[in-house]
């Protein structure tokens, strides 16, 4: 008995050792940009080829299934202590196994990326002053672009546009400072849409098996961006504003006009936003210079969604995704989202001929 005690507290001593040193890795690349960069360029594209391969076999999302299985796990932990079926001790030892398999599968996975170099110093374009007066400028130029790139559609061959971003990402993968392929992409449809229909999440991208999601709710209008979105995040950029940018470089690129009026439509909701904030006595004079049927679209899709929104279950997702971005090195949470519009100021004219 004495033995076995000794055993298991040696069993526990040796996992408590082997949690903090790869917690420990971890911090270390959470303050060094140059190891996480060199990280993400070296040992992130096998990685990101082996899970995507991994995970290409299934048509079903291997990341909605292990969230759905971790989760019951944990639960079932939790009731085995509730119900005495394990000891404090036990159950101590399989939560800290589990918390730290999770944490260091997702950052090398692909989380590490969080920690990379920002869009500046990859590209080594100089930050434009974010101020109103260049917002304003921008603001007109942007709308008129986006007036300009306006097309009706209600259809599109989402295999097709997949293809079509595919080519940009390859065409663009240098300029960009991405390697490339960087994995397989397949967008896969998601085994709980309506739940995340209810949120408002139109995709996301799952890193434990590196596997890119589109909503299928989503509209023809808003598809080629939110998957170009998601790319982007299969490529290694973290950072939402950054996501964005990338996903609206790319769908410039593209030769079909839906696909390039559909990152105007997204984006200009960002610029709107700013405009809002910064702009508020002649936000109402900018925007109305946007042409109508653009207006319609983005009214179309907001009623869409709206449509099927939980309003809790909503709002508590934002909050935990704010929680999460910010827990990795995101300080502005799910502002960073809007923050695209001060990276499209600094590099729009070199990223995109007019």
């Amino acid at each position: 008995m004495g033995m076995a005690k000794k055993q298991n507290r040696q069993k526990f001593t040796h996992l408590l050792i082997i949690a903090a040193i790869l917690f420990g890795v971890i911090i270390i690349f959470s303050r060094s940009t140059t190891l996480s960069e060199w990280y993400m360029q070296h040992i992130y594209p096998a990685v990101a080829i082996i899970l995507s391969t991994l995970s290409g076999l299934f048509p079903f999302s291997l990341y909605d299934l292990f969230i759905l299985v971790a989760s019951l796990y944990l639960i079932v932990l939790i009731l085995f202590l509730i119900f005495r079926k394990t000891s404090f001790k036990k159950f101590l030892y399989s939560l800290i196994r589990f918390v730290t398999m999770l944490v260091v599968w997702f950052y090398f996975a692909w989380g590490i990326s969080y920690f990379r170099e920002d869009f500046y110093a990859k590209s080594d374009l100089k930050e434009t002053t974010f101020d109103a007066e260049n917002l304003k400028k921008f603001v007109i130029r942007f709308v008129a672009d986006a007036n300009e790139a306006y097309v009706d559609f209600d259809v599109m061959d989402r295999a097709g546009v997949r293809q079509d971003l595919e080519e940009s990402y390859h065409a663009l993968h240098e300029k960009l400072g991405i390697d490339y392929p960087n994995g397989k992409r397949r967008a896969k449809p998601m085994l709980f849409e309506s739940l995340y229909s209810k949120m408002g999440v139109s995709g996301y991208f799952g890193p434990f098996f590196n596997e890119i999601h589109v909503n299928n709710y989503s509209l023809d209008t808003t598809y080629p961006f939110t998957l170009a979105h998601e790319m982007a995040h299969q490529f290694g950029i973290a950072h939402e504003s950054e996501a964005n940018l990338y996903a609206f470089i790319v769908c410039m690129q593209s030769e079909d006009e839906r696909i390039r009026y559909s990152a105007y439509l997204l984006t200009l909701l960002y610029l709107v936003n700013d405009a809002a904030e910064f702009l508020p006595e002649e936000v109402d004079s900018l925007t109305s210079a946007i042409r109508p049927e653009i207006i319609a679209d983005l009214r179309r899709n907001r009623e869409h969604w709206l449509a099927v929104r939980n309003r809790s279950l909503s709002e508590v997702q934002d909050k935990a995704y704010d929680a999460y971005l910010k827990t990795n090195k995101v300080s502005s949470g799910r502002e960073n989202y809007s923050e695209v519009v001060g990276l499209l100021i600094s590099s729009y004219d070199t990223f995109i001929k007019k």
